[in-house]
This record gives C-alpha cells, sequence and structure tokens, in this order.
C-alpha cells in the first residue's frame, strides 16, 4: 500500500487493515476517498444536529453549553 493511504486506513481500520493488504492502489485510493468522504458528511450532520439541539435550548444556557461542547 502507499504511504498514504496506509496511514488513513490504518488509522480507521486499526488492526483490520490487514484484511484490505490484498487490494490493489485504485482500490485502497477509492476506499480511502470513500472513507473521508464519509467522515465529512458524518461530521456535517453530527454539527447539524449540535446546532439544532443549541438552538431548542433556553438562549440563557446555549453559551455555556456551546463552549462546553467546543462550537
Amino acid at each position: 500500500m502507499r504511504g498514504d493511504v496506509r496511514e488513513v486506513l490504518t488509522h480507521w481500520l486499526g488492526d483490520d487493515v490487514r484484511a484490505v493488504e490484498g487490494l490493489s492502489d485504485d482500490a485502497l485510493a477509492q476506499l480511502r476517498d470513500t472513507l473521508v468522504t464519509a467522515r465529512r458528511r458524518q461530521s456535517a450532520a453530527l454539527r447539524s444536529a449540535s446546532d439544532e439541539a443549541l438552538r431548542q435550548m433556553p438562549p440563557v444556557l446555549r453559551g455555556t453549553v456551546s463552549r462546553i461542547l467546543g462550537h
């Protein structure tokens, strides 16, 4: 595996990265790109959900809770 692909896949798959050792470089790059896209979508969905949750809180609490959440 190429270094950058291996690093990303090892980070996300841990010891299970051995399961993809036999894939071609193109297949590995496609898998990495798919995982990156999925993580970005997940991040956006979580951000949207936390923003909506903050909007449901009383205004006096929003700033404190927002700081706790790291917004």
